[in-house]
């Protein structure tokens, strides 16, 4: 550590010597991954974290003898080429984290149907010619912009300029094309058939948003950072991904600092010089990457007097995505009557009808449902001869003012009531039972009221429209699901690598000076 005096961290207007190349607050997915390109380009990096272990919502928790893991069930972009299996490849990782590809993907369960849908693209697509032979031309429209979309975002450099017209229209058409279309304006473009449009429209729920507000950027990442590289999930737990690249980071002389909160980003004449920690140790960096939530960094551990009134109304103005309750149980006996491990449960085929009352912070009765059994895929999830189950629903922050056990209670009970539709008996059958509600996950991420994804993916607030990993406070920047591409494992991955190819520019340029 550097070998500045107390008085001299206290005046920020002083020439020192900084601690570290970079300070990273967070040890999110998308902060080890910026933490290890930055390292491996020999810079001197820390890493902060509040909890006492590292992974954010990619964690994991055992009761009782069964595994659990928090959030994240699946992955998308880990089979080779993508995105997850490229970063595993540059940190030497290949061959320590194996993933399991689900094939079929999941299956969708309707009154009156069921559908199988594949993990695969192609497949998928054959599928649903099959079942709408006369939407075949527009289904293959839709996902051809998709997959447009996702390759044109995923090839932009960092330093392409959103806000220059013809740069942008020029090097990403099909993004600018639709940089303000909802993803229900695509469908009405090429689809008629109304149980179509809901088929196509389902993942939009992995948003947390209906197809009539999700934005075509937003949804072309959800849908094609599984289909181009498969549906996956990491054996053993899932934790397993970002503690390896712990490992990683720290064998590149990397450090990580464990349950040590951030109190306030320190500031100096050419912008972010440090932070301070809530025990008062102040630590200074050239650099400072918030990857925690945006309003917190903004509003509590800067001030909004640093930042512009333009961006403080912008800020204020954006909304976040909605929340979960997730009910993790512990069964007797195998799951033999779910032929996948993931599922998906609809009343009906009106997709958008639950969010009517989510919006109004209530939760309706027959809401949709997902439907997870990881220990058919994880048999380590279990001890021998029993399975796990996580059963879980949209659910706003404000639904309960304290969620308290009743609450959490009642939930439960409706959840384990419906699923028994599938698995008769379930009830008798449950050995262990635990819970996460929206303010659980507030209080695990410090996302502003448990947002499972950031900010919600609507036109205004993804893609060009995201806030951008440049800050308007000098040094500072940002990584994860509140900056582009947006939510998801793949997609705060490729945050981390685009923040640190930021970073790194800075450096190379010389722009980040040893002055503060």
């Amino acid at each position: 550590m550097g070998g500045s005096t107390e008085s001299e961290r206290l005046c920020y207007t002083a020439v020192i010597m900084p601690d570290w190349d970079v300070i990273i607050i967070g040890a999110g997915v998308a902060g080890l991954t910026c933490g290890c390109f930055l390292a491996q380009k020999g810079l001197n990096v820390l890493i902060v974290e509040k909890n006492q272990k590292i992974g954010g919502c990619c964690s994991s928790f055992q009761k009782d003898g069964f595994s659990f893991d928090l959030s994240v069930q699946s992955l998308g972009e880990c089979q080779e080429g993508g995105r997850i299996w490229n970063l595993l490849k540059r940190l030497d990782l290949l061959d320590q984290i194996r993933f399991l590809p689900l094939e079929p993907a999941r299956e969708y369960h309707f009154p009156d149907q069921k559908i199988v849908q594949s993990s695969q693209l192609e497949p998928h697509i054959e599928n649903l010619s099959r079942l709408f032979p006369d939407e075949q031309k527009g289904i293959k429209q839709v996902y051809e912009v998709l997959k447009k979309i996702f390759n044109e975002f995923s090839r932009i450099p960092f330093s392409l300029d959103w806000f220059n017209p013809s740069s942008f229209s020029s090097q990403s058409p099909l993004l600018y094309q639709y940089r303000d279309k909802t993803y229900g304006e695509l469908l009405n473009q090429y689809l008629s058939n109304t149980f179509l449009k809901t088929l196509l429209s389902i993942r939009t729920s992995y948003a947390l948003l209906p197809p009539e507000e999700i934005s075509v950027v937003g949804m072309a990442g959800i849908e094609m950072s599984y289909f181009n590289h498969g549906v996956s999930c990491v054996e053993g737990r899932v934790e397993q991904l970002p503690f390896k690249m712990g490992e990683a980071f720290e064998k590149m002389k990397g450090e990580i600092f464990l349950g040590r909160e951030v109190e306030k980003i320190l500031t100096g004449k050419k912008g972010a010089i440090g932070i301070q920690l809530k025990d008062g140790l102040q630590l200074t960096g050239k650099a400072v990457v918030s990857n925690i939530d945006a309003r917190t960094t903004f509003s509590a551990l800067l001030g909004e007097d640093q930042i512009p009134s333009g961006f403080r109304s912008k800020l204020k103005g954006m909304r976040p995505s909605l929340s979960y309750f997730i009910l993790y149980l512990g069964i007797d006996g195998d799951l033999k009557e779910l032929s996948v491990s993931n599922n998906e449960v609809f009343p009906d085929d009106q997709l958008s009808k639950e969010y009517r009352d989510l919006y109004e912070d209530r939760i309706p009765e027959e809401a949709p449902f997902y439907l997870l059994a990881p220990s058919k895929v994880n048999p380590s999830h279990a001890p021998e001869g029993k399975s796990t189950l996580c059963l879980s629903m949209k659910a706003p922050h404000h639904y309960s003012r304290d969620w308290d056990q009743k609450v959490i209670d009642s939930l439960s009970q409706s959840l384990i009531s419906r699923a028994s539709a599938l698995i008769p008996g379930l009830e008798k059958r449950i050995l262990v039972k635990a819970e996460t509600t929206p303010r659980t996950i507030q209080k695990w991420t410090g996302n502003l009221l448990g947002a499972a994804y950031g900010w919600a993916q609507i036109p205004g607030q993804s893609g060009i429209h995201c806030l951008q990993r440049t800050t308007p406070v000098p040094n500072l920047f940002l990584t994860g699901h509140w900056t582009s591409p947006g939510g998801g494992i793949a997609a705060v991955v490729a945050s981390g690598e685009l923040t640190a190819g930021a970073i790194w520019s800075k450096f190379e340029k010389g722009d980040l000076s040893e002055e503060s």
